[in-house]
């Protein structure tokens, strides 16, 4: 079969796929949005389900650098070290709630600060090949690290934040997958 037969049949599956309804991506889009909505009006409880997901991920990491990449370096004893440190973590976070709150909302904080900070130095880039995007990257990265600031003193702005986030991520794919299944 040619390329070209290929390429029609592709373009015709999908086309069919396109045409009709999909009851499967309906459901997702409905459940995304209930998400959504119980994320948003429970705040707590979303933050606590990142928290769990953090430390759970904490674990796993940890466990992965013990079991696959010590064995594939020659000298591991760091990597054993951030192992031991990363299931410490993510054993405090599952066990300690104050702990993992903080440890989350704080790493949120540096995370915006430091994505901030690299954005400012990378615009001296921008500004060589754009003058008006270079401006605009270092307002923003200003603003980003203002921001960066005050999640790191009032921890409670970076638990709003992630809380909403989620909630904004749940609400887009769920209009999003509707819209695809119509």
């Amino acid at each position: 079969m040619s390329i070209k037969a290929v390429h029609y049949w592709e373009e015709f599956y999908m086309n069919k796929l396109l045409d009709r309804f999909d009851p499967f991506m309906f459901v997702v889009g409905i459940l995304s949005i209930f998400v959504a909505v119980i994320s948003l009006r429970n705040p707590l409880a979303t933050f606590s389900a990142v928290v769990v997901i953090a430390a759970i991920t904490a674990i796993l990491s940890g466990i992965y650098k013990l079991t696959v990449l010590r064995g594939a370096l020659e000298n591991s004893g760091w990597v054993v070290f951030n192992a031991v440190v990363d299931i410490i973590i993510g054993i405090l976070m599952l066990f300690n709630g104050k702990f993992g709150i903080l440890f989350v909302a704080i790493s949120f904080a540096i995370m915006f600060l430091m994505d901030s900070i690299i954005s400012l130095w990378l615009s001296n880039i921008i500004k060589l090949v754009n003058e008006k995007y270079f401006m605009v990257d270092v307002i923003l990265s200003v603003i980003g690290i203002i921001l960066g600031v005050l999640l790191l003193i009032y921890p409670a702005f970076s638990i709003l934040s992630i809380y909403y986030l989620v909630g904004l991520f749940f609400m887009i794919t769920g209009i999003s997958a509707i819209i695809h299944s119509i």
